[in-house]
């Protein structure tokens, strides 16, 4: 069986005043012409269809044209899960309809774990092509707030909150596989899960929030029974395996930050094999357009803006940055006559322009001298180090939130605030 794992599309989203439906809807017509050249036998999109929970109506009728046209690609199924983006509600509206065209949806869980209504709804057979032998099933788990996993995370002291979200997530994984192997024996088994799973020592197991509790971090990957084959998994906008497990991120396809755009974008081809095995591709998605930044004095920016070139089919989006102008009424001209110097057709697009003053750069340049790292706030250190790792938007806001949390809980339980460890002999304190 073949499975191409895709999420995070956020159809409907803008960066800064320019839509980026046309950017999306040229990855829906690659992904359509994929999944009949690769004969794909199930299309699994693990959360966050839409940006909001009330798309625009431009929004809804991409997403089901796109619907529409799979079923002459030759793709037997297609399970679409509700993500923290999503409206349950919204994408469950059309469920019997979509039904018709082998596209099984599941916007939320509105039942506690363990409600066999829920459970049955879940387990999705899966068919291949050229046959209507079930070959698989899709555990269809979407984002799931803690309201209906009966947890009060008022109620308790993070660790406790923790535990229990784990002790829940593993329930519902359990019983859903329970309910397959009665359904359907032995056959593989593919899972859902639209959250943040892993912990470790690399970045691609960083801690992060998830549901609406800044102190919760991720979830282990031991919530996941052992006869899951493979996990497709939403919520985190890059692509990667949690750590040795069976979990995959597929990470948005059309970047939407200067940060995604500096990394390709993929959906993933899985291969489960007669005996169980399975192999991950991670294609690379064309690229429509970039996000850049141009930062430098006011000469600079103009200078390249006016030469910018660029490789792909679309003309970048731009964040401007311009040192050493303090509120330069003459900016906004210079800038429009430096895009004026490409044709109408292909002409880049400002999204963000800011303006810093020479004295507040210079201020910023030289902090890390005058101030000592045992002078520094964690929380300081820690947005410094953002930076240096070009973390930025809601990753950034998320992981910031996180470490404010765990320092505040650690000046709780020392009775002190982190403490620079001391500096050995001869060595230099830096930031």
């Amino acid at each position: 069986m073949r499975i191409v794992h895709t999420s995070d599309w956020h159809l409907g989203i803008s960066t800064g005043h320019v839509s980026r439906l046309r950017d999306q809807e040229r990855f829906l017509e690659w992904l359509t012409a994929l999944l009949a050249e690769r004969a794909v036998d199930a299309l699994v999109v693990a959360g966050d269809v839409f940006d909001t929970a009330q798309p625009s109506s431009e929004a809804l009728a991409l997403y089901f044209r796109f619907l529409a046209g799979i079923r002459s690609t030759g793709v037997r199924n297609v399970v679409v899960v509700g993500g923290n983006h999503d409206s349950p509600a919204r994408l469950d509206a059309p469920r019997d309809v979509l039904a018709g065209l082998d596209v099984h949806v599941v916007g939320g869980l509105w039942r506690a774990p363990g409600d066999a209504r829920d459970l049955d709804a879940m387990i999705v057979p899966l068919r291949t092509r050229g046959s209507d032998d079930i070959e698989g099933a899709c555990l269809a788990v979407p984002y799931v707030h803690e309201y209906h996993l009966g947890i009060r995370t008022s109620d308790d002291d993070p660790t406790a909150v923790r535990n229990a979200f784990r002790a829940s997530f593993r329930a519902l994984y359990d019983g859903l596989v329970r309910g397959a192997r009665e359904r359907f024996g032995q056959l593989p088994l593919v899972a859902t899960g639209h959250l943040t799973l892993g912990r470790g020592a690399t970045r691609d197991d960083y801690p992060q929030a998830i549901h609406q509790v800044g102190t919760i971090e991720a979830l282990p990957t031991d919530i996941l029974p052992d006869d899951i084959a493979y996990v497709a998994l939403g919520h985190i906008h890059r692509a990667y395996r949690v750590g040795g497990s069976c979990a995959w991120y597929s990470g948005t396809p059309v970047p939407y930050s200067v940060v995604e755009s500096k990394t390709p974008r993929h959906v993933l081809v899985v291969d489960i094999g007669e005996d169980g095995g399975v192999a991950v591709e991670m294609v690379p998605v064309p690229v429509e357009r970039r996000i850049e930044r141009l930062v430098g004095t006011a000469d600079e920016v103009v200078e390249r803006l006016a030469s910018l070139s660029w490789s792909t089919p679309s003309p970048p989006l731009l964040h401007v940055e311009v040192h050493g102008l303090e509120g330069d009424v003459g900016l906004p001209r210079r800038l429009d006559e430096a895009l004026a110097q490409h044709p109408d057709h292909a002409r880049p697009c400002i999204v963000e322009v800011r303006q810093i003053a020479k004295a507040e750069r210079e201020a910023s340049q030289d902090e890390p001298e005058r101030k000592p790292l045992a002078a520094l706030r964690p929380e300081e250190v820690f947005e410094r180090l953002c930076d240096l790792e070009g973390i930025e938007g809601d990753e950034r806001a998320v992981l910031v939130r996180a470490f404010s949390s765990l320092a505040s809980r650690q000046s709780d339980d020392d009775g002190h605030a982190f403490e620079a460890p001391p500096k050995a002999q001869g060595e230099e304190q830096a930031p």
